[in-house]
């Protein structure tokens, strides 16, 4: 007969569990961290107060 094919655990491919952050310590879980960064990465907006379009009429 023919064998089985053995599936693959997918958490086996992700980041060690160890990683996590402990539920009630404070610490930022690697999405958190992972979001944060992805914020600081979005360019600033142009400064106020100068030169503006015309208001659409």
């Amino acid at each position: 007969m023919n064998q089985p094919t053995r599936q693959v655990d997918p958490a086996a491919k992700g980041p060690n569990v160890l990683h996590e952050s402990d539920i009630g310590s404070g610490e930022k879980s690697p999405g958190e961290l992972e979001t944060e960064e992805m914020i600081r990465e979005i360019p600033p907006l142009p400064p106020s107060g100068g030169k503006q379009d015309k208001p659409l009429s």
